[in-house]
């Protein structure tokens, strides 16, 4: 559901938009490689949770989240994904009604290829 090249098209930190330069996420299996004018960061994935609420924890192996986990909660509904999770390293988010104010952000990208979701 989640394997294939996805391309960042908005984010928000709280409530507030994020620039996303030319962020293109791809997905293969358990592991993920994000590009960006800001670099590459690559890492494992942890896939948990279930089909009401999928959670997946980031692992960075390379770039500038090595040796940091990020604790996200994901949604894909056709080709759209939607991750969301907290920068600040608090606990993982529990849903995507983010309040204005935190250090939570959500990312919506567009399957650009790969499986259908």
């Amino acid at each position: 559901m989640f394997d294939g090249v996805w391309k960042a098209v908005s984010g928000k930190l709280g409530t507030d938009s994020i620039p996303l330069p030319d962020t293109m996420l791809h997905i293969e299996g358990n592991r993920y490689t994000v590009e960006s004018g800001n670099g590459r960061d690559e890492g494992e994935l942890t896939w948990g949770g279930d089909d009401q609420q999928p959670t997946v924890d980031m692992k960075g192996t390379a770039g500038d989240h090595v040796g940091h986990t990020i604790a996200a909660i994901a949604r894909v509904r056709g080709d759209v994904m939607q991750l969301c999770y907290a920068v600040d390293g608090s606990a993982r988010p529990s849903s995507f009604a983010v309040r204005q104010g935190t250090a939570v952000v959500t990312v919506r990208y567009r399957r650009v290829t790969g499986g259908q979701g």
